[in-house]
Parts: C-alpha cells; structure tokens; sequence
C-alpha cells in the first residue's frame, strides 16, 4: 500500500485539535504530541509518523515528537462478558462461550492523549 492522502487528512485535523488544545492551554512550547491510533481505523502509524512533520511545520508544534499508542481490536462478549482480539482463524467467535455475539469495545480510537510542554 502507498502512502495515502487518508492518513494526511487524519494527521491535519489531529494537529488542528492539538494547536486548538495548546492555545486553551496557554502552552507556548511542545516537546512531544502523544496521540493513540485503533487497529480498526485502518491508519497506519508509520504514515502518520512520516506526515508529522509536514503538518506541523511553522507552527508551535514544529520541533516536537510524535508518539503513536497504537490500540489493537478488543471485542466483548454480549453473552459471558469476556474482553477478546477477535481473530479470523476462529470467525471472530468468542474465545470462551464461542458465541457470535459481540461488541468492539477498543480499536476505533483516534485521540489525542496529551501533549507534553511549556
């Protein structure tokens, strides 16, 4: 897969929200932007990595580090409760009860965890 403008376009909103919580902050300086990124969003860390930059540039972010929490799919069963990564290989069935009955309760993510600065 090649880059995409999905992940730019994602990085660029991320940043928005990062200056607009920098400004309600009174932050003048970032050294690191820690943001988490689910599995199921279909974005890819690296590109996002490799965009950073672009989108930050002359802005107060531009000398800081992006970290990315990357949160794979957690499933929980409606029938015995139990949290899973539902897999392929056993037809995203729960684990313990192998019920089809379930709801994504992590990998959908794409916050902004905290920014780290003056």
């Amino acid at each position: 897969r090649s880059k995409t403008m999905h992940e730019l376009s994602y990085m660029m909103r991320m940043v928005d929200t990062a200056l607009q919580a920098c400004h309600d902050n009174d932050l003048k300086t970032v050294q690191t932007m820690e943001i988490s990124v689910g599995e199921a969003t279909g974005l890819i860390p690296h590109y996002l990595e490799d965009y950073y930059p672009q989108c930050v540039k002359d802005t107060i972010l531009e000398d800081s580090t992006l970290k990315v929490n990357y949160i794979p799919v957690t499933a929980k069963c409606d029938d015995c409760g139990a949290e899973y990564t539902p897999s392929k290989e056993n037809e995203y069935r729960c684990p313990e009860c192998d019920s089809i009955h379930s709801r994504m309760i992590h990998g959908r993510e794409f916050v902004l965890d905290r920014l780290v600065g003056e």
